[in-house]
C-alpha cells in the first residue's frame, strides 16, 4: 500500500497546495469557451479567493491573461511591489489619496456614479491620466450609473485627467442558467454603451459576464470577461459542468492527529450533537473554524483518507474537527486527510461542500486562514 502520511505537512497543522498547473488548464478552457478576441481578466481580489495574489497573478500573466481585477488600490499595489506590471482595474470606489495612488500605480479606476465622478475630478486634474471604466447598473442595483444619468458624463468629466477606458455590467442572475434577465441586462448595457459613444465617449471595452456569466450565454462575453471561481476551479452552477472540464487549484490537506475507539451510544464533542451508532474509530483532525474550516460543516461535512470518505462528526472546534474513520481501514495518526480539492477521484468538492455549509464556495476558499501556509506546485516540477 502507498504511504498516504503527511509527510508534506512537516510540523503545520495543515498546507493548501496551490496546483498552477490546473490554473493553466483552467485558464485554457476559459479560452476555448470565449473563443478568439475575447480579453481575459482575471480577479484575483481577496488574496486571489486564498489562494495567494502574486504567485498566482504572476502564474497567471504567463499564461497570457490581459487583466487582473482587484478590489482595492491596496491590493494593486502588493501586485506592482511584486513587480507585476500588467493592466489592473480596480473594481472599489476610490479616496482622494486612494486616487493619486492610483495614478502613481497605473491602475485603471472604476467609476459608478455622478458623486464619484465629481470627487475623482477635484482630484485628477487635466495634466494628470486616470483609466476609468464605467460601472453601468442594469439590474443589480448596487454600484453603477443608471443610464439616465450618463447624459450629463461628458460635461462632468470635460476638462479632467478622467480617460474612459471602458464600460461594464454584471449580472445579477449569472448563477441562474438559462434566465430571462441575461438578454435584458446585455441589451441595456450595450445601448448605454451606444448612447455614450453619440455622446462623443468611445468605448474601447465593455464587458459583462463574470464567471457565471462565462458560461450562462456566449453572447454576454462581449469584449472581455472577468473570471474569478472559474479559474480556480468553481463551477458557479452545477448546470454547467457539460460546457467546461475545471480541476480544483486548492487541495487543503490536514493529519490525523489522534485516533479514538468509541463505543455506540457514545457522544462525540461540544454538545454531544453527533452519537455513535455504532462501536466506531474517530480520527481527530488539528485544524477547525480558527483555520477556516467553518464550523456549519458539523455533522455535514466529509473528507478523504485513504481514499475513502469520511464523515464529520460532531461539532466542529476552533482547532479540532473529528471524523468517522471506522470505513476507512487502518487509519493512524500522520495519515494525510484532504478537506478538499486534490486529483483523487471522489474527492471533496468545495462548492459541495459550501452547499452543505450553507454558503458558497467562494467564502470557504477566502476564509482559509493565513497559519495555513500555502505551498505552490509548479507546472512542470
Amino acid at each position: 500500500m502507498a504511504d498516504r502520511t503527511a509527510k508534506g505537512l512537516g510540523n503545520r497543522r495543515a498546507v493548501a497546495r496551490i496546483d498552477l498547473a490546473a490554473l493553466s488548464h483552467n485558464t485554457a478552457e476559459i479560452r476555448r469557451i470565449t473563443g478568439p478576441g475575447v480579453q481575459l481578466c482575471a480577479v484575483v481580489k481577496a488574496d486571489a479567493y486564498g489562494h495567494g495574489a502574486v504567485p498566482v497573478a504572476r502564474h497567471l500573466v504567463r499564461c497570457g491573461v490581459e487583466v487582473l481585477a482587484v478590489a482595492s488600490v491596496e491590493e494593486a499595489s502588493q501586485l506592482r511591489d511584486a513587480g507585476i506590471p500588467s493592466k489592473i482595474l480596480v473594481f472599489g470606489d476610490l479616496t482622494a489619496a486612494e486616487t493619486s495612488e492610483a495614478i502613481r500605480l497605473g491602475l485603471t479606476a472604476t467609476l459608478g456614479s455622478v458623486d464619484a465622478a465629481r470627487t475623482l475630478r477635484e482630484v485628477v486634474d487635466k495634466d494628470q491620466r486616470l483609466p476609468v471604466h464605467l460601472k453601468i447598473d442594469t439590474g443589480m442595483r448596487r454600484i453603477g450609473f443608471s443610464p439616465a444619468e450618463l447624459a450629463g458624463l461628458p460635461k462632468l468629466l470635460d476638462g479632467s485627467g478622467l480617460v474612459v477606458a471602458g464600460a461594464y455590467s454584471h449580472l445579477a442572475h449569472g448563477d441562474s442558467p438559462g434566465h430571462e434577465s441575461h438578454e435584458a441586462q446585455k441589451v441595456e448595457l450595450l445601448a448605454a454603451c451606444e448612447n455614450l459613444s453619440r455622446l462623443g465617449i468611445p468605448l474601447p471595452m465593455r464587458h459583462l459576464a463574470g464567471s457565471a456569466g462565462l458560461f450562462a450565454e456566449n453572447g454576454t462575453h462581449l469584449d472581455m470577461v472577468r473570471t474569478g471561481i472559474a479559474l480556480y476551479g468553481g463551477l458557479p452552477h452545477p448546470g454547467y459542468a457539460s460546457r467546461a472540464s475545471l480541476k480544483p487549484v486548492m487541495e487543503v490537506i490536514t493529519r490525523v492527529a489522534q485516533v479514538r475507539k468509541v463505543t455506540a451510544g457514545d457522544g462525540i464533542g461540544y454538545g454531544h450533537t453527533w452519537r455513535a451508532p455504532r462501536d466506531s474509530r474517530i480520527a481527530v483532525l488539528p485544524i477547525g473554524y480558527g483555520q477556516g474550516y467553518l464550523r456549519s460543516l458539523s455533522n455535514r461535512g466529509y473528507t478523504m483518507i485513504r481514499g475513502r470518505l469520511a464523515p464529520v462528526v460532531g461539532t466542529i472546534s476552533m482547532d479540532q474537527t473529528m471524523i468517522d474513520v471506522t470505513a476507512a481501514g487502518s487509519v493512524k495518526p500522520g495519515d494525510e486527510v484532504t478537506l478538499w480539492g486534490g486529483t483523487a477521484e471522489g474527492a471533496p468538492d468545495v462548492m459541495e461542500l459550501a452547499e452543505r455549509a450553507g454558503t458558497i464556495g467562494y467564502e470557504l476558499l477566502t476564509r482559509v486562514g493565513n497559519t495555513v501556509p500555502r505551498t505552490y506546485i509548479e507546472p512542470f516540477g
